[in-house]
């Protein structure tokens, strides 16, 4: 399913907004390679998929916006498996990239996850309501310059219980001891001696992020390490840092790094090979 608004922002020059859209992709829905005339900001609702442009690819999930420049050949396309479900805002204007450069797209980051706790996701969803609502345009403008505001306010972390502290040390020390092994929330609740809606709570106010964000996170970092050694197999890593199955890992790996293992290991060793390379031929 797929919806549009299409506007015709005649004055506006310092931003305007030129169409919005949402799209539920099926897994054959890829985009490019191509280029557009105007920026265009994603927001992914649900789903995952993968963006390339600049020689930078990403795999993007819920929660998560990127940014696509004019005139920047891009592409992207839905993960086969969970196809993702995503709204657009197309525009222009003299200040756009001032403004999407205080919201934090500078250089070549052109993905962004805003704080959990504003309301990127409503905001973009109430979009299409104004299709048929009179000057559309200024309504869909400022609904644009309420969006970069958001972004560009720097993230505070939300009050967290006294305790919380030493709880969430505790559980980050075991699961940097632990990564290696097959646990889960119900291994770290029962380590800490908490209830698990408890210990995801205080983890989302000290870190923001669920406990199995932060282990899967502490297991890519390590399995990044280990394939830059060029020494284990797939599989071996895979097992190293706490996945039975390869075909698991993998795909992890590719939703958090943005490669497949093979991929990043042969990144790895094209760069290591650089570095060792004679500087003008001595």
């Amino acid at each position: 399913m797929m919806e549009y608004i299409y506007t015709e922002p005649v004055g506006l020059t310092d931003l305007a907004v030129l169409e919005v859209g949402t799209q539920a992709c099926s897994p054959d829905m890829a985009v490019g390679p191509c280029v557009r005339d105007m920026y265009i900001l994603h927001y992914v609702h649900r789903g995952f998929g993968t963006y390339t442009t600049g020689g930078h690819t990403a795999h993007i999930g819920p929660g998560r916006l990127f940014l696509i420049l004019p005139d920047a050949v891009h592409t992207y396309s839905p993960d086969p498996s969970e196809p993702w479900e995503y709204s657009w805002i197309g525009f222009t204007g003299t200040y756009a990239y001032r403004l999407f450069e205080q919201a934090g797209f500078s250089g070549s980051v052109l993905v962004r996850q805003p704080d959990a706790a504003d309301p990127i996701d409503a905001l973009f969803r109430e979009l299409l309501g104004y299709r048929d609502t009179h000057a559309k345009e200024l309504l869909l403008t400022g609904a644009l310059y309420r969006l970069f505001g958001l972004l560009a306010i720097p993230p505070s972390a939300p009050p967290a219980s006294p305790d919380a502290g030493p709880h969430v040390r505790k559980a980050v020390a075991f699961m940097n001891a632990r990564y290696a092994d097959r646990i889960g929330l119900p291994d770290i609740a029962d380590h800490l001696g908490l209830d698990a809606k408890y210990v995801c709570r205080i983890f989302q106010q000290r870190l923001s992020m669920s406990p199995y964000r932060y282990l899967t996170d502490v297991r890519m970092r390590k399995a990044c390490r280990l394939l830059r050694m060029q020494m284990l197999s797939i599989a071996e890593v895979a097992r190293s840092v706490g996945y039975p199955d390869p075909l698991l890992f993998s795909r992890m790996f590719k939703r958090t790094i943005g490669l497949s293992p093979t991929a990043y290991r042969e990144k790895a060793r094209l760069e290591s090979a650089g570095d060792k390379l004679p500087i003008n031929g001595t």
